[in-house]
This record gives structure tokens, sequence and C-alpha cells, in this order.
């Protein structure tokens, strides 16, 4: 195959790609090598200038070609030269969580919103064609994959994560994790059953008032969406500092400054958030913690005190491993008391009787408070204990407890009035809990 790639007969998620005869294909090698030596316009003018020179190789090879030929081969011819090939409109598809290339001449993967893996009637050929890609991918952010350095994590232009390898470390391996350029409001949190009204209704006047919250859980149970859907409670004036390894966190206020580590100029997530104590931030956003330098800085901030309220997430299951790791991590059982409240959120399998078939759902499924040790105050969708962190957040909204009760009520009836979408739902939020817009 000249181009790399090619379209497969069966698939479960079936690209609309017609398979190239060796001439057709041909035709855009040759195209590919014409386009090269031609002056780069501007990408509509590219469009035309491909379909031009289309026209001129089959012309010069003596084939025939039909306006549907003209118009497939052009835009194919544009896929392989300016895009991604086949994996254009897979990056497209907003209901592809993931997409996965798992090796040559085996289909390609991907992650469809709640229907799980499908396999793609499409594959690369050989591993040259992988490498050639990845590079191709990380080009705009200045990475490069070699056989000397074969593994390669990057970011995006549009903020999703790559990452490639190739032998011996892998078969040749692309794996891009899709990012939402929108993020999930809690109003659609609550629609998708990943958090129930009660537990984002207590978790509205937790982000409004001085608490730090750590989210955690396993792989992809969306911890970030989570967090991101929470600021919508917090005041649109407050400056908010964000130190990430990757930029996920995507939060919409104006006064917000964001610094991302760089391993290659070592430049540590640690060393971003020390910086950070020098900037007056309202809100700290850590961003994940995995390691012990990381999680070291994390309570540092907490100590510290300097933000109203500092946030990350973490990888634990439950909120008893959640201390456990942060306990082995070299946090001392004292220092975890500068952490408020603990949300455990859970990606899990979920089989379907009727269907006959797994699904994969996310869920908040506990919700802690850390004093003089960790006490879970909601579990299962229900409030399991009276909360002394409710009794704090009441003295700091000058409330008694049952004027804190009253408010949980009201706020549960705002957000079930409240707007889907995430910015009409933040506005709706900030007009009616801060008067502002």
């Amino acid at each position: 195959n000249m181009l790399g790639w090619r379209m497969l007969k069966t698939g479960d998620y079936f690209l609309d790609l017609p398979d190239l005869t060796k001439e057709e294909e041909g035709i855009i090698e040759e195209a590919e090598e014409r386009f090269k030596e031609a002056t780069r316009e501007s990408r509509q003018e590219s469009e035309e200038l491909i379909q031009q020179i289309i026209k001129e190789v089959a012309r010069d090879k003596g084939l025939y070609l039909d306006l549907d030929q003209q118009d497939y081969l052009s835009s194919i011819a544009f896929m392989h030269i300016y895009g991604f090939a086949f994996l254009d409109p897979l990056i497209e598809d907003q209901e592809i969580e993931e997409i996965s290339i798992i090796g040559p001449k085996r289909p390609a993967y991907v992650y469809l919103r709640r229907k799980g893996w499908k396999k793609v009637n499409a594959c690369f050929e050989e591993e040259k064609a992988i490498a050639d890609m990845i590079n191709k991918m990380a080009r705009n952010v200045g990475r490069h994959i070699t056989m000397q350095n074969p593994r390669l994590d990057a970011m995006m232009p549009d903020g999703s994560r790559l990452h490639g390898s190739l032998p011996p470390i892998s078969h040749g391996e692309i794996t891009i994790r899709k990012f939402r350029s929108t993020p999930f409001s809690p109003a659609e949190l609550i629609q998708n059953k990943t958090a129930s009204i009660d537990a984002m209704a207590l978790l509205s006047v937790l982000m409004q008032c001085d608490s730090s919250i750590i989210i955690a859980g396993n792989t992809a149970s969306g911890k970030t969406s989570t967090l991101n859907a929470l600021f919508s409670f917090v005041p649109s004036t407050e400056r908010v500092i964000i130190t990430e390894e990757t930029p996920e966190i995507n939060v919409p206020h104006p006064h917000q400054m964001r610094m991302v580590a760089n391993r290659e100029m070592g430049i540590s997530l640690k060393d971003l958030v020390y910086d950070s104590l020098r900037m007056r931030p309202d809100r700290m956003i850590v961003g994940e913690v995995r390691n012990r330098e990381e999680v070291e800085a994390l309570f540092d901030v907490l100590l510290a005190g300097q933000a109203r309220g500092s946030y990350a997430t973490f990888h634990a299951q439950s909120v008893n491993e959640a201390v456990s790791r942060f306990t082995s991590l070299g946090i001392r059982e004292m220092d975890l008391r500068s952490i408020d409240c603990i949300i455990i959120q859970r990606r899990m399998l979920f089989y379907d009787k009727q269907k006959k078939k797994n699904t994969e759902i996310r869920r908040i499924v506990e919700i802690a408070e850390l004093g003089k040790e960790a006490r879970i105050i909601y579990q299962d969708g229900k409030f399991t204990k009276s909360a002394d962190l409710l009794e704090k957040t009441a003295e700091s909204f000058g409330m008694s407890r049952k004027e804190m009760d009253a408010e949980i009520n009201a706020r549960k009836k705002l957000i079930a009035k409240a707007p889907l979408s995430f910015e009409e739902f933040y506005s709706h939020m900030q007009k009616k809990i801060y008067g502002g817009g």
C-alpha cells in the first residue's frame, strides 16, 4: 500500500471512505509529490490546488476520472497530505472519547460514549506509517518520535492527549484521548446520573466557601470533568491559578492564570505549585497529583492556606484508599485535615440484563469530610451522617445549621431549574447566587 493506510471491508464503526485501487493510490502519491513542490497557499486554496493537481496527474497517466472520482480522490488526498488520514473523521466525531491504533494491519478502535469499544473499518499498513503519523500529529508542538526515543506524550492543538510508541515498546501504537471542547455542566452531570442533585447542592455551598476539595477515582472516571463543572459555583470575580502536567482544566473564570509543567525543560508540577504561592490566588487548582513530590507540593499549598480553596484530582477508588495512599506518600495524619472534603468518583461496568451487554457508568459514590478522621457523609446516593463540615460551612455563611439545610434545599431547586449547557448554567448560577453575570 503506497499511502501507508487503507480501508477494510468490515468494522463496527464504519467510515464512509472508498477502498482505493492501486491506480488511485498512485494518483494520490504523485499528487502529494507535486503538491509539496507547489507553493503552499491558505487552506481553501490548497483544496483547490490539490483538486487541480489530481486532474493533472490523472491526465499525465492517461487515466480518465469521472466527477465522483475527482471528488473523493481530492478529498482523500487532502486528508492524506494536510490532515491525519482516516483519523480526521474520528477526531471530529464528538461521540468518540478515545481513538486507538494497536499496530500495523490491525483495525483501529474507537471508544464511543455510552457504547464502548468499536472496531473501525480502517488500518495502517506498516510501522513506518504509524511513526510518520505520530510525528505529523506532534509537529505542531515541536515533538518527535524516533527508534532511539520510541515514546511520545503530547497535547494536540485542540487539547486532545496524544500518546505514541514504536518497537521495541509496542508494535506501533497511537492513543488519542479526546478533549471535550465544552465542559459538562453540573446539570449535565445530574442528567447523566454521575451526580445526584442532593450531592450537587451540597458541593455548590462547599465550593462557595473556603473549602479545599480533592476529587479521587479510577482512570477515566471523569474527575477533571466534575472539577470543571463545580467551578460554576465559584464567583466569576475570583483569581484562579491553575498548575498542570497536561492542560485539561477548563474553567470559565476570566481572571485565570494557567501554568503547564515541561518535562523536557526540567520544570515540574512541584516547581509551578511553589511559584503559585507568590501569585495571590483566590482559588488554586493543582491538577492531577500522582507521585510523592506532587502530593507534597499539594499539601504545602493546603497548609500554607494562601488560597480560599485548593483543588486537585488523585487516583484512589475509595475514601479509605485515598487516605492510606496519601499516608504512604509521606503525608502526616495531622496534615490530612487540611483537606476539607474528598469526593470519590468511579467508572464502573454495569451489566444490562435486558440488552445482555456491559455498559460503562460514571458515578460520584462517596463524599467524605476529613476532621479528626475520614468520615463518609454521602454514599450510594444518600447522606449518611450529620457532617461537621456543614457546621463549618454554615459558620462561614453566617448561618445556623438549620438555615444551612434550608439553603441546600433552595440550591436543589435552583440547580433543577438551571439551563443544561455549561456557559448558560454558569451565567445562571453567577446571577442567582452572586447577582453577577
